[in-house]
């Protein structure tokens, strides 16, 4: 069994780590002059749309587990950068169908084929350890969904491997 010291000292990195990626993030955000879009609400969407174009808000946001309103108010900020259009739907007049437009294809692959800088100060063999352990944190996070919510588990991996499909794999 693992010491309980070192798994202190590992899950203080873990929470170190996502404190200084998302601040990273925003900063980087904040003082890039593209504003990239990439693993915010309106990358995500992007994203998803370039793996599925053509889907209701209402499907985006179950696809992205946002809620409608959020959904809705990145879609708007998304076409007023002509990165995807509305339309209603031909078979349901209720839907709005959203689509990529050329500029929010050449945007979505743009972003889809960045490599996190913080990753290139890591040599091969750190990489494959990395991948390695990640995986194998992964798998047993997936057990915990599916001892939580066996019904849930194989949505949220066909999700989780939708997004990341075209992304990096």
């Amino acid at each position: 069994m693992p010491d309980l010291t070192k798994q202190r000292n590992a899950a203080g990195k873990l929470i170190e780590f996502d404190m200084v990626h998302h601040t990273a993030d925003e900063v980087a955000h904040r003082n890039h002059a593209d504003k990239t879009l990439r693993f915010q609400g309106q990358g995500k969407i992007l994203l998803a749309l370039s793996q599925a174009d053509g889907l209701s808000q209402k499907d985006l946001a179950t696809r992205l587990n946002l809620s409608v309103q959020s959904t809705a108010e990145f879609v708007n900020k998304l076409v007023k950068k002509d990165l995807v259009s509305k339309e209603k739907s031909t078979t349901d007049r209720r839907k709005t169908i959203i689509r990529l437009t050329n500029l929010g294809q050449q945007t979505a692959s743009t972003e889809t084929a960045k490599i996190p800088k913080f990753l290139t100060g890591l040599s091969d063999t750190e990489l494959d350890q990395l991948t390695a352990i990640l995986t194998k944190i992964n798998n047993n996070l997936y057990a915990e969904i599916d001892a939580a919510s066996p019904t849930e588990t194989n949505k949220f991996e066909a999700v989780v491997k939708d997004r990341l499909r075209d992304w990096f794999l």
